[in-house]
């Protein structure tokens, strides 16, 4: 329903679509044997999930009813303090234009747009990176 909501104004119908599909849970149960997902729970309710593959930020999303309240601060934090106890000294994505806004709020530069294609639809992404400090 999140990305229903959040990309319905930027991609077609059938490529919301395609990208539901992608995370449905047959094929998220495969994802999890390749990516560490953290995920944020209220009330025994899935309200976030973050995950990290190699130096890869990958499947950033809040429940729609939870923006705004830090969920999302929280769970990029424990990501990037993961990352740098693994010894990353850079994380990269890929993100849509809605999610750029926030990963530029997580310190995160655009080095390129990209064109992807899912379900023989095309669409525009930014390749973004963030080096990691020392601390």
């Amino acid at each position: 329903m999140t990305l229903r909501r959040s990309f319905k104004d930027l991609y077609p119908g059938e490529l919301i679509d395609a990208f539901c599909k992608k995370y449905d849970l047959e094929n998220f149960k495969e994802k999890v044997k390749e990516i560490d997902y953290f995920i944020a729970e209220d009330d025994k309710k899935i309200i976030g999930i973050i995950g990290l593959k190699d130096n890869e930020l990958r499947t950033f999303f809040v429940h729609s009813g939870y923006q705004g309240k830090s969920v999302g601060t929280k769970l990029y934090n424990h990501l990037e303090k993961e990352a740098k106890s693994r010894g990353i000294g850079k994380l990269i994505l890929e993100g849509s234009p809605k999610g750029q806004p926030v990963y530029q709020h997580f310190g995160f530069k655009k080095v390129k747009s990209i064109i992807k294609e899912r379900d023989g639809i095309k669409f525009e992404d930014a390749v973004m990176e963030k080096a990691l400090d020392e601390e």
